[in-house]
């Protein structure tokens, strides 16, 4: 009677652990494939050009810094993952990469100036501050992606998307210093 018992404990056990799997293996499976529909360029394509306006007035264009590694992230100030990302920028990225051939270029999507401007005087007083550009039309977001923020593309030194990502894990912060390191070495 007790193995009967035990038997019938541990089959509930694998079914349910069995659940747990197939629902995970689903979500993930439908993240990817959101992810390669939403995104409009991939790893090895040129990087679409573009010219952004910059917070503090200048222009950047970007096939202009042809030789540099470049960090490009778009973002929302009403982003919480965006904000997270953010708050991690100044020490482990710009301050890591200072007087390297690498340029970030964190681009406001869909934002007006001065929303952004308010946002970035807020995190200044934290000693956040990063450059920024501003997309209000989303003219350039729409020649990289369709949706989801944050995204991050890193460009190599010949103008080629090397690494891109969707969204905030800590994981992924290690993994795209680790790939800026690689194409700065």
């Amino acid at each position: 009677m007790r193995r009967n018992v035990i038997g019938k404990v541990l089959c509930l056990v694998a079914l349910f652990l069995f659940t747990i799997s197939t629902t995970v293996n689903a979500q993930v499976g439908e993240r990817e494939r959101r992810e390669r529909e939403t995104t409009l360029v991939q790893v090895g394509d040129a990087a679409p050009d573009f010219t952004v306006k910059m917070l503090d007035g200048r222009k950047v264009k970007l096939s202009s810094l042809k030789g540099k590694v470049v960090l490009l992230n778009f973002w929302a100030t009403w982003c919480g993952a965006c904000m997270l990302e953010m708050n991690k920028v100044p020490d482990e990225i710009i301050k890591r990469f200072k007087g390297k051939d690498f340029v970030m270029l964190a681009i406001s999507r869909g934002e007006l100036r001065e929303v952004v401007q308010n946002k970035m005087s807020k995190l200044k007083k934290k000693n956040i501050n990063f450059p920024v550009g501003l997309d209000t039309d989303k003219s350039i977001y729409s020649k990289y992606a369709k949706e989801q923020i944050p995204r991050n593309f890193v460009i190599d030194r010949e103008g080629k998307i090397s690494y891109a990502s969707i969204g905030y894990p800590n994981e992924g912060l290690k993994e795209l210093v680790s790939k800026i390191d690689e194409l700065l070495n």
